[in-house]
């Protein structure tokens, strides 16, 4: 077997990779945010609540993950439905808008990245979404650096509490991705849902200050 210098190159950067992403995983994300009192304290408590499960059979990637956020369904909904300001509460994603909305359905335009090591990865995407108000939100992808991604997210109330259901089928569109894609998704999955509850938790202290 002939072993080329990219071959190297590349092999010498999927270890690097993998280092980096098992020794953050289950750190807190850090978005760069001045967190509220005790907000941290809180964040953490709910960490270990997040449950991801990722299946790769090869070409398509599918993620499940479920947690618990200490507000009602309309609260989470205001959080996960701010699309035109997730970049001021989930760090990877630089830009998101909405281009187009009729009635509960609506067209989001994001772009994104994510470094791992020196490699960097960018991803945008163009995405029709569907929106049953405080009860599912479902996710096209019409456009953008993924071949396919479809994503639902479902909010079912337990007593004060939210359980948030999400579930995604992805088939990578960048070489990389493929490579390490169940390793990325789930490191990078699980940060933002960590940044998500950091954000229903900082909005619910403001109204409760406010009150």
């Amino acid at each position: 077997m002939k072993i080329t210098l990219s071959t190297v190159i590349t092999l010498l950067v999927m270890l690097f990779l993998f280092r980096s992403v098992w020794a953050n995983e289950g750190k807190p994300s850090d978005n760069g945010k001045a967190p509220t009192a005790n907000s941290t304290e809180q964040a953490e408590r709910h960490d270990t609540d997040i449950k991801i499960k990722v299946q790769n059979d090869g070409e398509q990637i599918t993620v499940d993950a479920t947690f618990t956020v200490p507000v009602l369904p309309p609260q989470a909904w205001a959080v996960l439905t701010d699309f035109d300001n997730i970049p001021n509460f989930i760090s990877s994603i630089q830009s998101s808008r909405v281009i187009d909305r009729s009635g509960n359905s609506v067209q989001v335009s994001q772009s994104g990245m994510e470094k791992y090591g020196f490699v960097t990865v960018s991803l945008e995407s163009v995405r029709k979404v569907y929106l049953s108000p405080f009860k599912k939100i479902q996710e096209r992808m019409i456009s953008g650096s993924m071949r396919k991604m479809e994503e639902t997210t479902q909010l079912s109330p337990e007593g004060d509490h939210t359980r948030i259901i999400y579930h995604a089928d992805i088939i990578p569109g960048i070489w990389l991705l493929r490579i390490i894609g169940p390793v990325f998704i789930e490191n990078e999955a699980r940060k933002q849902f960590q940044e998500i509850i950091n954000e229903i938790i900082r909005r619910k202290r403001l109204i409760i200050s406010s009150g």
